[in-house]
């Protein structure tokens, strides 16, 4: 199963990182999030950048799912690369995971020397050498290598025995062969006389001798080996001499040529990782996403406890079901699990379901998925009657085709203007505050036209009034107003009513206008700006059930009190409003001349 897979290298993903586009990748093949632009997968333009951290499920998940070979296998892949980039630190960390879960592999703890060696931690790297040596006497590299960290910590006497040991063991073991000869070049400062013996000695495993090394070496004389009174003097090789602190080793590369960190894995190691690396892209794969090693309680959300829905995944690594995360963010711009900050986050607005958990729990349990995403829906479709509980914010009186403009900040009204996006509906009342009651007995359905966010979580949102409707019964949800309730609905006339309606209608109209053109009206106030210029009149004044759009305009701009407002808003006599209208201006009009 491809499902663990990581879209760059196709091996399983290790210590993965999930981008804001939901894609994930193993945070060694990112290369450092920080400098990425656009998802490698999809391409897309990455909207939060910076320093991105393991996602924390994924990673439980890879840890329950593979065994212990796959994951030692991947570790020294890792290891590879890394000291390919001679990033020694990262190097360590992953050598020591390594070798934390195989003590006994060999390569691993040769491995995990030379990163020791790289960094300058000599006594380190000789405490995995000497556990090499133990475990496997008869390996001559476990020697050579302790001898070469020997050379470095000016322990020249000592590391010539080590040497002299793995060339026992090995007579061609060129490495070996090499540093001996370069204890013995000119530019190095002599040897003492205790170690002329040993050095006749590895005479036997040298391929040559060049005219300086023959006259460094004098007649064999009654010193012996075995009289050697301890190792040589500390004196640390002049070779490494001024060399600044952790940069021994490539200073030593560039002066006598010797191999960079990663070139002295062992050939062991090398040979072993070929054959692991075959089994990781392909054996363990077919059984890793497995029922038996995983369970539905591995995908709860740590905020509803219950299977994730749409899985987001935040720079901080943590996972939650899309709603549940927003809903927290409404209240604080942090992390609910580790508090760190996700202000660039909320910024962004826009949270991407994390591709390969829905993809996991999608194969592994569709029918728990298939169970928890009819509970998702059954709430949607609650959420979206527009009769009975529908969502009320109660905050002004608006009117139906009038345009009303909010500013959104309180957490309950972030997940109310959300839910209403997510329905499709766009759509909740609008009442004023009434005193014992929560809100008023009449409001208007706004519908959302367009919603900003803001940087800091709150947004700004253009809407204009629908429908007028009648409370029935209130409620809450979640912390904001909900109501069950009826459109109101004009009352239609025919006949010579129609037409004295028509009359009334026309003669206000004209009130109206006459008004305006006078220049009576204050057009710079607020409200008209709102409300932009007066509607034309309309042909048939009983085609929409809360008549001519002219009359809530009217409505919107004069400064009345919201009591008397709400009062011609509940009317469902277009005759009782007009006659109201036509009074209203007429107040205005006498006290304006």
């Amino acid at each position: 199963m491809d499902l663990l897979r990581c879209p760059s290298c196709r091996g399983v993903l290790w210590d993965p990182v999930t981008l804001s586009c939901g894609h994930s990748f193993c945070k060694l093949c990112l290369g450092g999030s920080e400098g990425l632009s656009r998802c490698p997968c999809c391409r897309e333009r990455l909207r939060h950048r910076g320093s991105v951290r393991c996602n924390v499920l994924l990673g439980s998940l890879l840890d329950k799912c593979l065994d212990a070979g796959s994951k030692i296998a991947r570790l020294k892949a890792d290891l590879r690369e890394l000291l390919k980039t001679r990033d020694y630190t990262e190097a360590l960390r992953a050598a020591q995971r390594a070798v934390e879960m195989a003590p006994q592999d060999i390569s691993l703890r040769l491995t995990r020397a030379d990163v020791y060696t790289s960094l300058s931690q000599y006594p380190q790297a000789l405490e995995d050498l000497d556990m090499v040596c133990k475990m496997e006497p008869d390996n001559p590299e476990g020697f050579c290598k302790k001898g070469e960290v020997l050379v470095l910590m000016g322990q020249r006497m000592e590391a010539l025995r080590h040497f002299q040991h793995c060339l026992t063991l090995k007579p061609d073991f060129v490495a070996a062969q090499k540093e001996v000869k370069k204890l013995l070049h000119p530019d190095v400062s002599p040897l003492p006389e205790a170690a002329e013996a040993l050095l006749l000695l590895l005479t036997q495993y040298l391929d040559h001798w060049s005219p300086e090394t023959k006259a460094l070496i004098v007649p064999l004389s009654a010193t012996s080996v075995e009289d050697a009174d301890g190792p040589l003097d500390s004196k640390p090789d002049p070779r490494l001499q001024g060399a600044p602190s952790g940069e021994p080793t490539k200073r030593k590369e560039r002066e006598c040529g010797e191999d960079s960190g990663e070139q002295r894995i062992s050939k062991h190691f090398k040979t072993e990782d070929t054959h692991q690396e075959e089994v990781v892209g392909s054996t363990y794969l077919s059984h890793v996403v497995h029922r038996d090693l995983l369970s539905p309680a591995d995908f709860e959300c740590s905020l509803c406890v219950r299977m994730f829905f749409e899985p987001v995944t935040t720079p901080c690594g943590h996972s939650f079901c899309k709603e549940c995360l927003e809903r927290c963010l409404d209240h604080r711009p942090c992390c609910p699990l580790c508090k760190q900050s996700l202000r660039e986050y909320l910024k962004d607005g826009k949270y991407t379901p994390t591709a390969v958990l829905q993809d996991i729990m999608a194969t592994t349990f569709p029918v728990e998925l298939s169970e928890r995403k009819q509970v998702h829906d059954l709430e949607m479709v609650e959420l979206s009657n527009l009769t009975t509980d529908v969502p009320i914010f109660v905050c002004t009186l608006a009117y139906p085709g009038i345009a009303c403009p909010l500013h959104i900040f309180e957490p309950r009204y972030r997940l109310m203007m959300r839910r209403c996006q997510e329905t499709g509906t766009k759509r909740f009342g609008m009442c004023i505050y009434e005193r014992g009651k929560s809100f008023a007995d009449f409001g208007c359905m706004l519908e959302i036209l367009r919603l900003e966010y803001l940087a800091d979580g709150r947004s700004l949102v253009d809407t204009v009034g629908r429908r007028r409707f009648r409370v029935l019964k209130r409620g809450q949800r979640d912390g904001y107003h909900t109501a069950d309730v009826e459109y109101l609905e004009d009352k239609k006339v025919q006949g010579d009513e129609l037409v004295e309606l028509q009359r009334l209608h026309d003669l206000t109209y004209q009130q109206v206008e006459s008004w305006i053109s006078e220049d009576r009206a204050d057009l710079s106030r607020p409200s008209f700006l709102q409300s932009g210029p007066l509607p034309k009149k309309e042909d048939d004044i009983q085609a929409s059930p809360d008549g001519p759009a002219w009359c809530w305009w009217l409505l919107a701009i004069l400064p009345l009190d919201p009591t008397y407002q709400m009062m011609i808003l509940s009317m469902t006599s277009l005759k009782d409003r007009l006659t109201h209208m036509k009074h209203i201006l007429s107040v205005f009009t006498q006290s304006q001349t």
